[in-house]
């Protein structure tokens, strides 16, 4: 199974994947990629009004497959 690892950034700090998770195929990673961000984006919006989001997924040689962005505004009227 592939090993996959997924650097976070949340727009005031980056977290590297330093051991990554192995998936079936990159579908899957893709799957956890987004539950990620909605998972940050519902943690996120407690604190901030405003959020950029994003994960980046890399394969075993740590190169860039695919990146997720999640923009968060909040306007409070």
């Amino acid at each position: 199974m592939p090993l996959f690892f997924f650097d976070v950034q949340d727009g005031k700090s980056h977290s590297p994947d330093t051991e990554g998770t192995h998936y079936a195929g990159a579908l899957e990673a893709r799957a956890d990629a987004v539950r990620m961000l909605v998972a940050m984006a519902q943690d996120e919006v407690r604190d901030e009004l405003q959020s950029k989001l994003s994960v980046t997924v890399s394969d075993e040689s740590r190169r860039p497959v695919m990146e997720a962005n999640i923009d968060c505004t909040i306007k409070v009227f």
